[in-house]
């Protein structure tokens, strides 16, 4: 006698069970992730606790920093982040510029776009001594919590005090005469020289990302404009980054985005998602609590580093070199006979014998073929402006914590507050030696040798042999 088959009764209920789990789980979910967002949104009102769901204060620098793109009317791109506070637009001179009259807990752009915390007048004051700071991020001095605590802000303050201390102290430097005694002369020579007395104002006219490019049409289109009295142009790792085809850095990759209208349409869906997604009181928690929110959240494409962007090629690389070279001879013939000076900025590969724990993760984090691109690539870059005539305005700082046992480095270009002030006054030092003053001769001792002090004189290069970048900039 055979046995009663229930196979099919039982699958049947098997499906069903599952299909109504399946129910429950797509109906209930949703509403019960709902009602939690609920219960926590009340929560947070009802006890004013709002703030506490802010990002830790290192991602919200980060944020402040990074790149709000927007057109000409003030609206954004559909398609392109929008998740920085940095307004910037494209321009057809600069490539692209920062929208002035802006400010951000941690910053603050003039109306004419320089992080400054007043207008630059155009007519300058009679006692003021303008610097301009040009470059890229690195002069822009990311990650400071204020604009005091910017590069154009620390040598400004280190100038001004110089001038202060050699008015009130004047018998601890040189004097503005030259003495008639011998004894008195041989006196002088050990003293430190004086710079011309005056205001000094820094101003800071650096941009994030900005390459040698972008730099010579600044100085060319604007800075000229506000009668400098002497330039800083501190650069050097954006060109070694940035295609040899590419004359300046341009900002978000617009073009391919209008000719392909279903990829910018999906792009700015996701965007509209991650920005309703972001928005959540469940997610705030979440990133504040659970895991948090790491800085490359709102990174803008100048805060990205890898291998990648350093080509290994060497005919490459040469290039970007050239392209930086021939970018800074023409804008010192642009300066004419104003006093510059050529730094390449720091870069971590340059501090290898007193790295921190941050410090070896971050170049762990990078690889090893970063490492060697970088250091070759900087060896490469050395080499050409030391041989070339623009040598005595060059001073690289690539090594300049190579000694240094605190951490310097918050990623392979940006600084810690510590060694924001290393570097300003390595800045203020070599700024200082643009405005030594020669002793004048006295009437009495107009045969005395006047060789005290050698003023530095500025260097015109010779007429560049390169051509193709920047046309319409080159100066005859």
């Amino acid at each position: 006698m055979r046995r009663p088959r229930y196979t099919t009764s039982w699958q049947s209920k098997r499906k069903s069970w599952l299909r109504n789990t399946l129910l429950l789980i797509l109906i209930g979910l949703p509403l019960l992730l709902i009602l939690a967002e609920l219960i926590a949104r009340g929560a947070v009102l009802a006890t004013g606790s709002n703030d506490q769901l802010a990002p830790n204060k290192t991602v919200a620098i980060a944020q402040s920093y990074a790149f709000k793109l927007q057109d000409s009317n003030g609206n954004n791109y559909p398609g392109l982040p929008d998740a920085g506070l940095l307004q910037v637009k494209r321009s057809p001179l600069l490539g692209y510029e920062l929208l002035p009259s802006q400010s951000s807990e941690y910053w603050q752009i003039n109306d004419q776009g320089f992080r400054q915390d007043s207008s630059v007048p155009v007519v300058k004051p009679a006692n003021e001594i303008r610097v301009f700071l040009v470059g890229g991020s690195t002069a822009f001095t990311n990650m400071a919590e204020k604009n005091q605590k910017a590069l154009a802000f620390k040598v400004e303050k280190l100038l001004n005090e110089r001038v202060r201390s050699q008015n009130s102290s004047p018998e601890k430097f040189k004097p503005r005469e030259i003495p008639y005694f011998a004894d008195q002369i041989e006196s002088m020579r050990a003293l430190p020289p004086r710079i011309r007395d005056g205001s000094y104002r820094v101003i800071a006219a650096a941009a994030p990302g900005y390459s040698s490019g972008n730099e010579l049409a600044l100085i060319a289109h604007k800075v000229m404009t506000y009668s400098p009295n002497a330039l800083l142009i501190l650069d050097g790792y954006e060109d070694l980054r940035s295609p040899s085809n590419q004359t300046a850095r341009e900002i978000g990759n617009i073009e391919q985005m209008l000719r392909d209208p279903l990829a910018q349409y999906r792009q700015h869906q996701t965007q509209q998602f991650n920005n309703w997604l972001n928005s959540l009181y469940l997610v705030k928690a979440w990133q504040k609590w659970v895991i948090p929110a790491d800085i490359s959240i709102f990174s803008s494409e100048y805060q990205v580093f890898n291998a990648e962007q350093l080509s290994k090629d060497p005919k490459e690389i040469q290039k970007r070199v050239d392209r930086h070279l021939y970018n800074t001879q023409q804008m010192m013939r642009l300066a004419n006979n104003i006093p510059a000076l050529i730094i390449l900025q720091p870069e971590i590969t340059g501090k290898q014998k007193s790295l921190t724990k941050e410090e070896e993760g971050i170049l762990k984090s990078l690889g090893k073929e970063y490492s060697d691109r970088a250091t070759n690539a900087y060896m490469l870059a050395e080499q050409a402006f030391s041989n070339s005539p623009i040598k005595p305005k060059f001073v690289s700082f690539y090594q300049l914590f190579q000694n240094t046992s605190q951490q310097a480095f918050i990623d392979p270009i940006h600084l810690t507050e510590a060694a924001n002030d290393l570097l300003a006054q390595k800045l203020y030092e070599s700024t200082e030696q643009l405005f030594l003053v020669q002793p004048a001769p006295n009437a009495l001792s107009g045969d005395v040798d006047a060789k005290t002090i050698t003023p530095p004189q500025p260097v015109v290069p010779p007429e560049p042999k390169q051509s193709g970048l920047l046309r319409s900039l080159v100066i005859p």
